[in-house]
């Protein structure tokens, strides 16, 4: 959703066009507190990792449990278990980054955690080991906590939140605002398209339909026709010659002079008729 930040600008323009100094500058401040980050999933993260690198529990808490209001809430309940795995993950990455800590707070962090985790915790099967973590002296190399020390491991998390992020962030309805610009795309490849569509069928025509020039030249043979001065010809001449038997023809058109059904020869003998 880059498009967020280019409609931010615009709001920004906009503010400052009208002279709303106040609500420009409240606007700014909301944007530099903004924890969604203009919805854009590379700034989550690495708000999330650096909450995970400086062990702050408590910042990585309340950001998970803004964005847990604001968008996963919302999902169907049959994805709430993944959604759930998936913030437990973060908090085994939160241990491990805090076990690989070389500082002499890292046994502190870890007591800290589970001190303030216990009662979330507790009685959830997949959490049952780790409460022996803070005890173990080299965790990294203990079977039951090694595989999360791999980078595969810590990858495959971050990843795992990097789709689900970019997927409901994509599946998320839009203000009309924000997608102005998708919509003006959309009419724009529709016009060249039409566009396009348009040329070739004026391209397939024959040119003397499409011309000007040969209907004004068709127009005053017509007229020249009704007028006397120029010689009655078939209404099929349009047709090419040889297409057509020469004796067919000249048969065909005895035929049509003698019945007097050609449109030229009606108007003729109509004509000579008021005449009389």
């Amino acid at each position: 959703m880059a498009h967020v930040q280019f409609v931010d600008e615009l709001v920004r323009e906009y503010l400052l066009f009208r002279g709303f100094a106040s609500t420009l500058k409240a606007f700014d401040n909301d944007l530099k507190a903004d924890k969604d980050k203009g919805f854009r999933v590379d700034k989550i993260i690495e708000q999330i990792m650096h909450f995970i690198n400086v062990s702050d529990l408590n910042g990585l808490k309340e950001y998970w449990s803004h964005l847990d209001s604001l968008i996963f809430t919302k999902l169907e309940i049959h994805v709430q278990p993944a959604i759930r795995k998936l913030e437990y993950s973060l908090y085994k990455l939160y241990l491990v980054t805090a076990a690989q800590n070389t500082s002499l707070i890292r046994n502190e962090k870890i007591t800290d955690f589970f001190n303030k985790m216990l009662p979330e915790l507790q009685g959830q099967n997949e959490w049952k080991e780790w409460f022996t973590f803070p005890y173990i002296q080299k965790p990294e190399e203990n079977p039951s906590f090694s595989l999360y020390f791999t980078r595969a491991w810590q990858d495959s998390v971050l990843v795992s939140l990097h789709n689900l992020l970019a997927t409901v962030f994509q599946c998320m309805p839009q203000p009309t605002l924000t997608s102005y610009e998708s919509d003006a795309i959309l009419v724009k490849k529709l016009q060249d398209k039409l566009a396009a569509v348009s040329g070739k069928t004026l391209q397939q025509q024959p040119m003397d339909k499409t011309s000007p020039t040969t209907h004004q030249s068709r127009l005053s043979q017509y007229a020249e026709r009704l007028s006397g001065t120029a010689p009655l010809v078939d209404d099929f001449c349009a047709v090419p010659s040889e297409q057509l038997d020469s004796t067919r023809e000249a048969r065909g058109l005895r035929s049509l002079l003698r019945m007097g059904n050609t449109p030229v020869m009606g108007r003729k003998a109509a004509r000579s008729q008021s005449q009389n």
